[in-house]
């Protein structure tokens, strides 16, 4: 993997004088490089993005998404405190957990987090196809991509009642969502509201329709 991404980074021809890159990739049709990229780590992603518009179109396409996801082998995400300080890692999961020669795995340290994350004030609500739901408290809730180090921060819901959020992906519309669920007090009116990613916006969208009964599982 180390050989393959070397041999794809000799391909570039940086210019010290205008910051510029010529990117002789141009000549591999898309298919190729979709195919390539689908084959490298996730950091790797990361830095590609940053080489020319042009790859970080193509890193950007749901169809690579999909792909990148479906061959990229399933990981562990956790995290601990030490001395106040928290740690955040990510190890790919046992090819056969029945075999004891493949229970020995490297752990990847994650450093993209946002600046005031701590365990103990940031709870990890989710982990969603590379995404991480965080929230503190019943309002500031943030989701953050670990890799890249990009997070967003979503509005406050105002509300009365006490909530709780979920975060999942929309199969159909290829969209990240976040469902916001608040019980009554007081008196007040249960609300639900949904929050679509890719739209942009940020904004809460309230739902009408009333929704069934539910447990919660964690």
């Amino acid at each position: 993997m180390k050989n393959l991404e070397k041999q794809f980074s000799e391909n570039l021809l940086i210019t010290q004088s205008s910051n510029s890159v010529r990117d002789y990739s141009n000549l591999i049709p898309v298919d190729i490089l979709i195919d390539i990229f689908s084959r490298v780590p996730a950091k790797s992603i990361a830095r590609f993005r940053c080489v020319s518009k042009s790859w970080e179109s193509i890193l950007r396409r749901p169809d690579f998404t999909e792909l990148f996801l479906s061959v990229a082998r399933p990981r562990f995400f956790f995290a601990f405190t030490v001395n106040k300080e928290s740690f955040v890692f990510s190890a790919p999961q046992p090819q056969n957990p029945y075999d004891n020669s493949s229970l020995s795995i490297v752990a990847t340290p994650y450093k993209y987090f946002p600046k005031d994350f701590s365990i103990g004030t940031f709870n990890i609500k989710a982990t969603l196809r590379g995404l991480v739901f965080l929230q503190w408290g019943r309002k500031s809730r943030v989701i953050c991509n670990p890799v890249t180090g990009e997070s967003i921060t979503l509005p406050k819901v105002k509300a009365t009642g006490v909530g709780e959020s979920y975060f999942g992906f929309d199969p159909i519309s290829k969209q990240f969502k976040v469902l916001c669920m608040t019980w009554s007090r007081y008196g007040t009116p249960n609300t639900h509201r949904i929050l679509t990613l890719e739209t942009g916006k940020r904004l809460w969208r309230t739902i009408q329709d009333p929704v069934l009964p539910h447990y919660s599982i964690d």
